[in-house]
């Protein structure tokens, strides 16, 4: 096996290993607790499975900085598997 198929190889099953397909067939990262949406453009609501439950990320504020940068608000909630919401409060992510 040459260096570049060895390369592309390990590099797929890299891959393969930090991503899950869910139920509609998205793949969602494989982490532990909220997603951080910083880079990811805004989205009004984030939702992605894990510790057991599902993360709900909700924005509820958009806004540029005074240095010019865009930023949102967003509510944290936890659905744990039995169905109780918990508030998990609020974090700030940088849009782009």
């Amino acid at each position: 096996m040459g260096v570049r198929t060895a390369t592309k190889a390990v590099s797929a099953l890299a891959l393969a290993g930090a991503l899950s397909f869910g139920l509609g067939g998205s793949a969602f990262a494989v982490t532990s607790g909220p997603t951080n949406l910083t880079g990811k453009g805004c989205p009004s609501i984030y939702t992605n499975s894990a510790d057991g439950g599902t993360w709900i990320q909700s924005l509820t504020k958009k806004f540029v900085a005074a240095n010019g940068l865009q930023y949102g608000d967003y509510k944290v909630s936890f659905r744990t598997s039995a169905g109780t919401l918990v508030n998990e409060g609020t974090r700030e992510y940088r849009c782009y």
